[in-house]
């Protein structure tokens, strides 16, 4: 059965093709699962509010784990990870790697109903910011830390299809690959 559209009247003569299905309320919870999955024999990742997830071996700040990686989380691609110091400012990303990344970051598996590069988006809005800043615990800016929990209770506005949220975050890759 088709989803159901939310088309205002002015568009009911369109065909469903031409209509766009519904955007829905939803808590990040339903969508992601915390991941905890660990490995120590991965290329090490980094993710910055500038630059989103990218391998740190292309960094040109030195890249010194210490002694152990073998707390450091494992990211599979299309994994949404981040910073859970600096979520507020956007440190969140989709990764398009395999690696693993310190165990400071959190790592948000996707279920099957979401386009993680649209939420690689969505996740960095104002509004999303301000909100992971307010639920955040900590004393100060510089000592929150967003809790997968507290993520998880976060409700957000998203395409019910898995087709348009491709199509949103295509744009935005297409954009971003554009300006650079």
């Amino acid at each position: 059965m088709p989803a159901k559209c939310a088309a205002p009247r002015a568009t009911a003569h369109l065909s469903q093709e031409y209509r766009t299905p519904a955007w829905e309320q939803r808590k990040l919870g339903e969508l992601f699962e915390e991941s905890d999955e660990r490995a120590s024999d991965r290329e090490i990742l980094s993710v910055s509010v500038a630059n989103g997830i990218y391998p740190a071996s292309e960094s040109d700040r030195e890249t010194n784990p210490g002694a152990s990686l073998a707390n450091y989380k494992v990211v599979h691609s299309g994994d949404v990870v981040y910073n859970s110091m600096r979520m507020w400012q956007g440190a969140v990303d989709a990764s398009r790697y395999d690696g693993i990344v310190s165990p400071a970051y959190v790592v948000a598996k996707p279920n099957s109903e979401v386009y993680a590069r649209f939420f690689a988006r969505l996740l960095r809005q104002p509004m999303l910011l301000k909100q992971y800043q307010q639920v955040s615990q900590g004393n100060s800016k510089d000592t929150q830390v967003l809790k997968f929990d507290d993520f998880a209770s976060i409700e957000i506005s998203m395409p019910a299809s898995e087709n348009e949220q491709r199509q949103i975050g295509a744009f935005f890759d297409r954009l971003d690959s554009l300006i650079t």
